[in-house]
């Protein structure tokens, strides 16, 4: 191939490059994934043709059940926030507009999970009794002599 032919192909090539990226970053294709730290929670999502995915927000904490319940009400809010602020924005551009969409979009329809941990209510006169009764039962499955019977026997009584 000659120079020339060799430089058109080249600027063909880089003409069609740029009009896919345009293409593909004004319809957002492609899985993007997003960190957005709001009010000191880094918050992880995951969006593509202008939707976040609701299963990718924060899962970077799903093994920990406290911190992904902040986590996703915190994405819940932020998302909250995003909208109204690039709602009241008159001069957006197209993926400006987008982005307001999609986080508005995301304000209405995520729902995070909540998550409460307590401590536990204390065990009852009875509950104790009955943990005493197995647990002596268990030691008269490993141990037979007649003392380890006899505690079984008082323990499982009542």
């Amino acid at each position: 191939m000659d120079p020339l032919s060799q430089l058109f192909a080249a600027y063909l090539q880089a003409a069609s490059n740029n009009i896919a990226d345009h293409y593909m970053d004004s319809m957002n294709t492609t899985v993007t994934t997003q960190s957005l730290i709001y009010h000191g929670t880094n918050i992880r999502f995951q969006h593509q043709l202008w939707k976040i995915r609701p299963n990718s927000v924060c899962t970077d904490f799903e093994q920990q059940a406290t911190q992904y319940s902040k986590c996703t009400q915190q994405a819940k809010a932020m998302f909250t926030d995003l909208c109204t602020q690039l709602s009241g924005m008159n001069n957006l551009s197209h993926r400006g507009r987008s982005l307001s969409n999609m986080f508005c979009n995301a304000a209405v329809s995520y729902e995070p999970m909540i998550a409460s941990i307590s401590a536990p209510k204390p065990k009852t006169e009875q509950e104790l009794k009955q943990k005493e009764c197995n647990l002596r039962i268990l030691k008269a499955m490993q141990d037979s002599s007649a003392e380890v019977l006899k505690q079984k026997e008082v323990a499982c009584s009542i």
